[in-house]
């Protein structure tokens, strides 16, 4: 399968996870596991729909809109011209695509979208991918992070160049580097990623913390003047407030 054939198949996997056991979605879903690329388009993707299918839930349709367009429903099978009625409900279809499609567009670039974007690639990387760094500076981090009571870092304690370097676990986040490490604390088994601010997001993370659940774990993303930062378990949100 071509990477342009998975996407088509999984631009129609529903945001909630529930095609995940759809032998429909099999192949196509195992290259974007083994593809960093592949993966983090999906990864965008789904966020990018989730964030859509919400702001869809909020709209309302206008009052009386059933009744016109049973009304012109009516009209069409009576054979007879279009009344202004049809019209007037014709145009209100026309006005909810258009606000569909403003939709979408703005939530491409809104922190909410941003901060949901890392968050899904940081809880499905956590699920799905093989996890180990190797070098001091991340060995540093990690016993740092282990501590009881520690808070994560800030960009003071980040060298990002040495961690990336010296053999810090580096992914591919849609053509960009970001770090993970991972580390245990209180029973519970956590993931922490590190991207530049530069990287694919710009500077649309929220500065947060944002804590964002989804199908099997649960993520806290936020960011500062250099970095975009995200931390993953399948402890929950509970566990990963007491973190920051």
């Amino acid at each position: 399968m071509r990477t342009e054939e998975a996407k088509f198949i999984l631009a129609a996997f529903r945001p909630g996870g529930a095609d995940a056991g759809d032998p429909a979605f099999s192949e196509a879903l195992h290259m974007a596991v083994e593809d960093p690329v592949l993966g983090a388009w999906f990864t965008q993707s789904r966020a990018h729909d989730s964030v859509v299918s919400g702001k869809l839930g909020e709209i309302q349709p206008p009052v009386g809109l059933r009744d016109a367009i049973l009304a012109g429903a009516r009209v069409g099978k009576a054979s007879r011209p279009r009344s202004a009625s049809w019209r007037w409900a014709a145009g209100l279809a026309v006005a909810a695509g258009l606000a569909v499609a403003l939709l979408s567009f703005r939530s491409t670039v809104h922190p909410q979208s941003a901060t949901a974007t890392l968050a899904s690639f940081a809880i499905d990387d956590m699920l799905n991918a093989k996890h180990g760094s190797s070098g001091a500076p991340a060995g540093t981090l990690v016993s740092e992070l282990q501590s009881d009571g520690a808070k994560m870092p800030d960009a003071d304690q980040i060298d990002f160049e040495k961690l990336r370097d010296t053999g810090c676990r580096t992914l591919n986040f849609a053509g960009h580097d970001l770090l993970e490490v991972c580390f245990a604390r209180g029973g519970a088994e956590y993931h922490f990623y590190v991207t530049r601010r530069d990287g694919p997001l710009g500077d649309a993370v929220a500065s947060g913390p944002s804590f964002i659940a989804q199908a099997g774990g649960a993520a806290a993303v936020w960011s500062d003047a250099r970095f975009d930062y995200a931390v993953a378990s399948t402890a929950g949100v509970a566990a990963l407030r007491k973190l920051l």
